[in-house]
C-alpha cells in the first residue's frame, strides 16, 4: 500500500476506514504500528463511527525508551490496549466541534480534555492535522502520545 500525505489522503479518504486512512498517512507509521493485531483496530475498520487522535511519528521521539518497550511487551498488553482506547472517541467530531467542547469520553472509558486558550489541545496535545475524513469517522493528528492518568503512572514508575 503506497503511503501518501494526510491531505492526499482526503481527497480519496470516503471510501476506506480509520485505520485505512491512517495506514495511508505516511506520518502516523509508528501509532499504525500500535494498532495492529489490536481490539482498537478491529473497531476502527469497522462500521461503528469514530473520532482518532492520532499522534505523529515525531510524537515517539519525545517518549523514554523504557515507556516504549513497556508498551511494546507482551505482558504489558492491557496497557498497551488502554493507551490505544484513549486516542480514540465513540462518535465523530470534527475540529470545529471540538473547539466548542471542554471533554470527550473514549473507547477506553476515560474523558480526553479539551483546552482553547488561544490554540486548541486535547490533554496538551497540539492539533497538527484536522478532520482527515474517513467513512466511518475522522482522524485528527496529534503531536503527541496520550497517556491514561493511571497509565502514566504504571509506564514511568
Amino acid at each position: 500500500m503506497a503511503a501518501l500525505n494526510c491531505l492526499e489522503v482526503k481527497q480519496v479518504a470516503e471510501t476506506f476506514s480509520i485505520i485505512e486512512v491512517a495506514m495511508r498517512c505516511g506520518i502516523l507509521r509508528s501509532f499504525t504500528s500500535l494498532l495492529e493485531g489490536s481490539p482498537l483496530e478491529q473497531e476502527l475498520n469497522g462500521e461503528a463511527t469514530y473520532t482518532l487522535f492520532a499522534p505523529a511519528d515525531i510524537a515517539f521521539a519525545y517518549l523514554s525508551p523504557e515507556t516504549i518497550t513497556q508498551l511494546l511487551h507482551a505482558d504489558n498488553q492491557g496497557i498497551l490496549s488502554d493507551v490505544l482506547g484513549y486516542h480514540a472517541v465513540p462518535e465523530k467530531v470534527l475540529a470545529i466541534q471540538l473547539k466548542h467542547s471542554n471533554r470527550l469520553k473514549t473507547t477506553f472509558g476515560e474523558d480526553l480534555i479539551i483546552t482553547n486558550t488561544g490554540e486548541l489541545r486535547i490533554e496538551g496535545a497540539r492539533l497538527l492535522q484536522t478532520d482527515i475524513q474517513a467513512r466511518n469517522g475522522v482522524i485528527h493528528v496529534i503531536d503527541r502520545l496520550l497517556l491514561p492518568v493511571q497509565r502514566a503512572a504504571a509506564t514511568s514508575a
